[in-house]
């Protein structure tokens, strides 16, 4: 969500009149905090402010020179106008804030006007603010942007690796973000994250979609104690600005500095298939290469105080809480041509996230489940089952991920009728924030027809299937004629459902339609309060 910093309140950029704190709660009052009267502007112009009413603000529309220009995005969160203002009550008014912005290079340099008008929910209309505003647009603009992670509230306390997030915009582009800690450039953050609530607000930049950056800073690098963590943008012109100032105070010692990282493969609520007619010996890890094989796959990392070596020490696949699978096995097999069971597989994607962090380009583990032999070998029941993998470090400290609940799945014995596909949702992510419509996109795998999506239970549609997936041949080589055109994408609708968390549940539909089978399924959140 967008946050920005607590800001005064302008009290002389009032709307018609002002009205008296004992009838504000009854009175429609809204103001314009900026751009202020009279400002120079170029480049990106932020326009800010904030608007309550006994019924609700139903729409607050920016007005350049008498002609519309954007929608603003409502309900921001404004905790100093709401502290400010005790008196007005109700949901309608527990976030007042409004945000949007315009391209100054739409319009000639010189002398323009500018005003939001508002609409109430009982159908007024008021307008608000009108100033006037110059326009030179031989300025260059140093970027805009915001820090949303680590928050503005005092100290925030960091140990480990912890999160520098936020967005930077400007109009030539970004060339880098900075994170400095003590006024000394620490690293460069991962710039181009989608961000539509950027986008929504800087609807004149088509950049702002991608302005999301992060970092991931590690801590022990760092003596404890507080420090003062800077985020510089520079735009591509070198032009630069701070776009956020914190404070930090860094506390590591050995019963916080657990490993970390994210189980990726499989998601939970998957149907995982295997072949069970085997009877041949029990083995350790119990797999049969010519069965159907699960793959476990994910990252983890591991930091180390100064007095400790920190680093993974070893990953065990649990099921129901009982290791059946470990890292201790690791070797190469070559009948998959590859390393299984094993820990310190490349992850280049995580190098890229975490370039300071020991081990990252190797933190990579992968698990060559065969349900197959555990149900017909070990005894393990056909029905729903609890996977996660436990990661320890050398100091025997551990970690369970996703967390320490796991993610739910389910067994099934794959029979000559049995339709037994395998899949994956690309997007949403995991707990993602969704608005307006967007495109849901994954793939599933073999002798599937379709897709169907469900949202919280209720069929959402069927998707367009077929798309071009060459990842998925070079991740199942066995598969290499169903895989290549393995994908699916589907245009969701966010606005039925209603603001706040739901699930997105997947099943693939067999290509004589009589079978049906989960591939997973995510949470996510629908936002639409700031269409």
């Amino acid at each position: 969500m967008w946050r920005m910093v607590t800001r005064g309140l302008v009290f002389g950029l009032m709307v018609l009149s002002f009205v008296s704190s004992a009838s504000a709660q009854t009175e429609f009052i809204a103001f314009i905090e900026k751009p202020l009267a009279n400002e120079t502007v170029s480049g990106m112009v932020y326009v800010e402010g904030w608007a309550v009413d006994p019924t609700g603000i139903s729409r607050i529309d920016l007005i350049v020179d008498g002609v519309f220009v954007h929608s603003a995005n409502l309900s921001i969160p404004r905790t100093d106008v709401i502290d400010s203002h005790p008196g007005w009550g109700g949901t309608q008014n527990s976030r007042p804030g409004f945000q949007t912005g315009f391209s100054a290079a739409r319009y000639s340099n010189g002398t323009h006007t500018l005003m939001v008008r508002i609409f109430t929910e009982d159908n007024k209309v008021y307008e608000v603010g009108q100033r006037a505003l110059v326009v030179d647009n031989t300025i260059n603009q140093p970027p805009l942007g915001y820090v949303d992670t680590p928050g503005t509230v005092g100290v925030y306390d960091v140990n480990g690796s912890f999160p520098v997030a936020g967005w930077a915009a400007d109009s030539d582009g970004i060339a880098r973000i900075d994170v400095q800690i003590d006024n000394l450039s620490t690293q460069s953050a991962v710039y181009g994250a989608p961000r539509p609530d950027v986008h929504n607000t800087f609807l004149d930049s088509p950049s702002s979609l991608f302005s999301g950056f992060v970092a991931h800073v590690d801590s022990t690098r760092l003596i404890d104690g507080v420090h003062t963590l800077n985020v510089r943008a520079t735009d591509r012109n070198g032009l630069s600005r701070m776009i956020g100032r914190r404070t930090i105070q860094v506390f590591n010692s050995e019963n916080n500095l657990r490993p970390f990282g994210s189980l990726d493969q499989p998601q939970r609520d998957a149907v995982l298939f295997g072949n069970c007619g085997n009877q041949g010996p029990i083995v350790s890890p119990p797999i049969d290469p010519e069965n159907r094989i699960t793959p476990v796959r994910g990252w983890a990392l591991d930091l180390g105080t100064r007095e400790d070596q920190g680093r993974v020490a070893y990953a065990e696949l649990l099921i129901d809480g009982v290791r059946w699978y470990s890292t201790d096995d690791c070797r190469f097999d070559a009948t998959f041509n590859a390393y299984i069971d094993c820990y310190g597989l490349p992850r280049p994607d995580v190098a890229k996230y975490y370039p300071t962090h020991p081990d990252s380009p190797r933190s990579g583990f992968y698990f060559a489940m065969d349900v197959g032999s555990l149900v017909s070998l070990v005894g393990l029941r056909e029905g729903p089952h609890v996977l996660k993998v436990r990661v320890g470090d050398v100091e025997q400290t551990f970690a369970d991920l996703p967390n320490t609940s796991g993610v739910p799945v389910f067994f099934s014995c794959m029979r000559s009728n049995t339709f037994a596909p395998v899949g994956y949702i690309d997007y949403p992510a995991h707990f993602s924030y969704v608005k307006g419509t967007v495109q849901f996109l994954g793939w599933a795998m073999p002798q599937v027809s379709t897709v169907e999506l469900s949202i919280d239970g209720v069929v959402a549609g069927l998707a367009e299937y077929g798309f071009l997936r060459t990842d998925v041949v070079a991740a199942y080589p066995t598969f290499s004629s169903s895989a290549l055109r393995s994908g699916w994408r589907f245009n969701m609708d966010t606005t039925p459902p209603a603001d706040g968390r739901h699930r997105l549940t997947v099943p693939a539909l067999s290509t004589n339609g009589s079978q049906r089978a989960e591939i997973g399924s995510v949470d996510f959140y629908v936002d639409n309060a700031n269409q």
